[in-house]
């Protein structure tokens, strides 16, 4: 009898690195050389790189149950919680003991999301970099001493010149005066050591988590020129490790809406949801030219009385493919709504805690252990 021919091993990664994450996960059962194939962190590089203009994203939603909710759903999947959902489980390294159902003590902060790692802080000093899809969690080295009343943001980006990912901590003490004092940290997956670099310029401030784009950090900065305050996108370089603005927001947007925004992603481009809160009218702005003031364009404007759940205060989470915009209300629904259609889906989760904190991610096999340290502890959970 005959054998097959066996197609070179190239050819079987080429076709292999096709496939969603979940159905190789499955397949690393078939041989033992399909296993440490789909193990090996380079094929994990090359399935991000074929699959990154067709990868969707998801929200991961941190409450318990830790559920995963696709944010590219078709209208049949809104209707359909089995296929919009998927529960997840808490890594064993981010629990009190391993046999335990508790996370460690501390709130719980989250610092961002790269290829499918998802940075997870404890009281801004114990932080993971976590993978949910593949099941793996890692401990960063701790952070020193900090103001419990001051004032933190973090940023998960991967610096292309080393081939490593990097975590960035902004810090402004509860004492600060001028945001020139702040204190900006990063920490390199392949030296595991805490280090400071310059802070931001004088007059800047920052908040929230940066969005990772184009080789850098994003996130929405206010400027104080005297008496008056401005906004502006803020970028942080991951090779050259240098602050930058990066362009300011629509001159259209009111000087009382500031405070209302909400920067965010739609592809490749960054996209700003102005209004998100409690003012009557919610608008999409996309900057379709990467660092081009003059291309932001307005997505969709949208009363809010069309909004499902509109007594909560809400959150736009990102802009899809297929038009659609993501919304987290206040931590209790999580919203599909269609600004072409005028149409909104709702689930709320099966949420033991009453509320939920949404990370938008990626599923990847990129593993939180592909770069790091060897010569410190590590803490696998498979």
């Amino acid at each position: 009898m005959e054998t097959l021919p066996q197609l070179p091993e190239d050819i079987i990664a080429n076709i292999l690195s096709r496939l969603p994450v979940k159905y190789l996960i499955q397949l690393k059962c078939v041989s033992k050389p399909w296993l440490s194939l789909i193990s090996d962190p380079q094929f994990a590089k090359l399935h991000l790189a074929q699959s990154k203009n067709s990868i969707s994203q998801r929200v991961l939603l941190i409450t318990e149950p830790l559920e995963s909710a696709a944010c590219e759903a078709s209208v049949d999947d809104l209707d359909d919680e089995s296929k919009l959902i998927v529960e997840l489980e808490y890594p064993a390294a981010m629990k009190k003991t391993p046999d335990s159902d508790e996370l460690v003590d501390g709130w719980l902060h989250l610092g961002g999301s790269c290829d499918g790692l998802i940075c997870v802080v404890f009281e801004h000093e114990r932080i993971f970099l976590w993978n949910p899809t593949i099941r793996e969690a890692l401990e960063l080295t701790k952070l020193g001493p900090f103001d419990p009343k001051g004032t933190f943001s973090y940023g998960l980006g991967y610096n292309c010149s080393t081939d490593d990912y990097k975590v960035v901590r902004v810090a402004r003490p509860s004492t600060a005066v001028a945001s020139n004092e702040s204190e900006v940290e990063v920490l390199e997956l392949k030296t595991n050591i805490w280090r400071r670099i310059q802070g931001l310029q004088s007059g800047i401030e920052i908040e929230g988590q940066g969005i990772f784009l184009h080789g850098a950090l994003h996130w929405l900065a206010s400027r104080q020129t005297g008496p008056k305050k401005s906004y502006v996108t803020v970028a942080f370089h991951m090779v050259e490790e240098k602050f930058y603005e990066l362009v300011p927001i629509p001159e259209t947007i009111k000087e009382s809406k500031h405070d209302l925004l909400v920067l965010g992603i739609s592809g490749d481009c960054l996209c700003l949801f102005d209004g998100c809160g409690y003012e009557t009218v919610l608008d999409a702005w996309l900057l379709k030219e990467y660092g081009v003031k003059s291309s932001w364009t307005r997505l969709f404007s949208v009363h809010r009385e069309t909004l499902h759940g509109h007594k909560y205060w809400e959150n736009a989470l990102c802009y899809t493919k297929t038009g659609k915009v993501v919304i987290d209300y206040d931590g209790r629904e999580l919203v599909w709504y269609d600004p072409k259609e005028k149409t909104s889906k709702t689930f709320t989760p099966r949420n033991d805690w009453d509320w939920f904190q949404p990370a938008v991610y990626i599923e990847s096999l990129v593993s939180p252990h592909c770069c790091y340290a060897t010569n410190t502890r590590n803490d696998i959970d498979v």
